[in-house]
């Protein structure tokens, strides 16, 4: 039997491969530094939370493969993938397959909560977060337990189940590390369920509005 055609598609722009790797890079600054060099813990929260506001933004003004309207599906939707999924010829999808899509909300969403628990909270010495005198003492408090807690039992459940998956879907035959170094993925054209029209090239201005709002507002926030 002869095998399938495939084909190499770019679906990843650099801003998504940058702003995917920097992600475990500046948990791990963030995780070493906190209590030890609180100045550099702050430096690099802000720019978690540029990146993460970013990519907020560039889900909805980026490039097509990176918009959540192409990767966020109706429940039916998932339902079906799931059943597709443990036949020998699953669909393929180039962007994140349904299932892909929630976990990239679960983890955006726990940045966020670990990230917004950290603009309230206290080191109970020198060190508190921007938003810190906008609350009670023992809300700042519970943030901060929450802030601390949350990123042992939160984050990295959350990172150590996509790693999980990661590797499910490499035993599968299906490379997902690749694509997201390279910008492309190869792929059997006729089981692709998500192919979009050609690149148009990288939208130059939309990034450099993305950037400006996510650092500006960033920026902002830690003036307060």
């Amino acid at each position: 039997m002869s095998t399938p055609p495939s084909s190499s598609v770019p679906v990843w722009d650099w801003s998504i491969r940058l702003f995917h790797w920097s992600m475990p890079v500046l948990m791990a600054l963030l995780w070493y530094y906190a209590g030890e060099d609180m100045d550099k813990h702050m430096l690099f929260a802000q720019i978690l939370i540029s990146l993460v506001l970013y990519r907020v933004i560039w889900g909805f003004i980026g490039t097509p493969y990176a918009r959540f309207s192409h990767f966020v599906y109706h429940p039916r939707h998932i339902v079906a993938y799931l059943r597709a999924s443990l036949t020998p010829q699953k669909p393929v999808y180039l962007s994140h397959n349904p299932m892909g899509g929630i976990m990239v909300l679960v983890l955006l969403g726990g940045l966020l909560l670990q990230a917004g628990t950290g603009l309230f909270a206290t080191d109970d010495i020198f060190y508190t977060g921007p938003l810190y005198d906008y609350v009670t003492g023992d809300t700042a408090e519970q943030m901060t337990r929450w802030h601390k807690r949350w990123f042992y039992w939160g984050m990295l459940v959350l990172v150590g189940l996509h790693v999980c998956a990661v590797l499910l879907y490499r035993l599968r035959g299906e490379n997902l590390v690749g694509p997201m170094i390279t910008g492309r993925k190869q792929a059997p054209a006729e089981r692709v369920a998500d192919r979009l029209p050609g690149h148009t090239g990288f939208p130059w201005l939309r990034f450099i509005i993305a950037a400006i709002i996510a650092w500006g507002a960033v920026e902002a926030l830690f003036r307060l």
